[in-house]
């Protein structure tokens, strides 16, 4: 029997050995994964509409999902971020439009990025609401550009965000998800070498331009976050379904918007079925795929976006994860949780990179 219990805690010792070896192993060959690479990209499919007037704040309050308040002057938000991640709503409480709002160094001046293909009806949905408010709205994007600055596996290599880059240019962490990068408006003057020559001083990295496989709409795709009207079309969703309250999008605790209600009332109940969810494809999808089914045909969800092997699912959570497959026009594809969900989910592995 002594020898027994002997064996027993020599099989322990064995394996908590065989556990903390293979865990060192395991960070041993992902520091190959390490990228010193900052991919520089114009973001050409977003443009910027510029909002200023005395009662800009009460307004845009009263449109968006998210707190105007994060963004004023003399809050203790001012010196961490000039941006904020929002939504506008319809009175059914879905989507219309995603967006970052910036924070100017001009008084009562904000800068709304958006999709190009809808900032005219951005800026009617807004004059809409104007009334007879005292509020300008112009559309801004020859004057500037967004660009995205990122590291292909996330925050393997901090981007130094404190350097000087001059007063008329916004540079700042992606109020959404930290690993996306950094977002900078700049005067539509500046040119890619611009940037690259300004980023190169964060250190020993490399400045590269977007590839095929590796840019922009593939690195989003990778975390699970849907951008503009082909991922989230207007109309067609609803804020958390989207992640908008994951991405910071949300403030339940401020007064009523345009949508608010609804919104309000699913968060309280705490039941979102469906959301953007993560996909990797064995074989890149049909542009005319739609439909994700388990093994057994029951329809689980549908994608929003796709590019190669990485695609975006608006997915029924709890069927999807509990599918052992998961099938795009026959072919095999794979959920992936992501990792920034909240801590009462389980999280993913963070993902690899380019």
């Amino acid at each position: 029997m002594n020898f027994l219990k002997g064996l027993t805690k020599i099989k322990s010792r064995f394996a908590r050995f065989i556990e903390t070896t293979n865990s060192f192993m395991w960070v041993q060959r992902n520091e190959k994964f390490a990228d010193s690479r900052l991919i520089v990209e114009q973001l050409t499919d977003r443009v910027l509409v510029r909002v200023q007037g005395e009662e800009v704040v009460p307004f845009l309050q009263g449109l968006i999902t998210n707190d105007m308040a994060h963004l004023q002057s003399g809050t203790t938000h001012l010196a961490k971020t000039p941006a904020m991640y929002t939504m506008f709503l319809n009175k059914a409480g879905r989507v219309l439009y995603d967006s970052i709002i910036y924070r100017t160094p001009e008084p009562n001046t904000y800068l709304i990025e958006c999709d190009k293909y809808i900032s005219n009806e951005l800026r009617r949905h807004l004059r809409l609401y104007r009334v007879r408010r005292n509020i300008q709205i112009d559309a801004v994007d020859a004057e500037y550009r967004p660009w995205i600055v990122f590291n292909p596996v996330g925050s393997v290599v901090r981007i130094d965000t404190n350097i000087q880059i001059g007063q008329e240019i916004i540079s700042t962490p992606d109020p959404r998800i930290r690993d996306l990068g950094t977002r900078v408006i700049t005067k539509s003057d500046k040119t890619w070498k611009d940037l690259a020559n300004m980023f190169s001083k964060s250190g020993d990295v490399t400045i590269a331009k977007p590839t095929v496989d590796c840019n922009y709409r593939m690195h989003r795709y990778r975390y699970g976050v849907g951008e503009g009207v082909q991922d989230l079309p207007p109309g067609k969703s609803f804020p958390l379904e989207a992640n908008c309250d994951y991405m910071h999008g949300v403030s339940f605790h401020k007064g009523c918007y345009i949508g608010q209600e609804l919104t309000a009332r699913v968060h309280h109940t705490g039941v979102v079925r469906k959301r953007i969810m993560p996909l990797r494809l064995s074989e890149p999808a049909s542009p005319k795929s739609v439909t994700i089914s388990t093994e057994a045909g029951t329809n689980v969800g549908t994608i929003r976006g796709a590019s190669l092997d990485r695609a975006l699912g608006l997915l029924r959570v709890e069927q999807a994860l509990a599918s052992a497959k998961l099938f795009v026009d026959g072919k095999i594809c794979y959920v992936e949780k992501p990792y920034w969900w909240p801590p009462e989910l389980p999280k993913k592995a963070r993902v690899e990179g380019c």
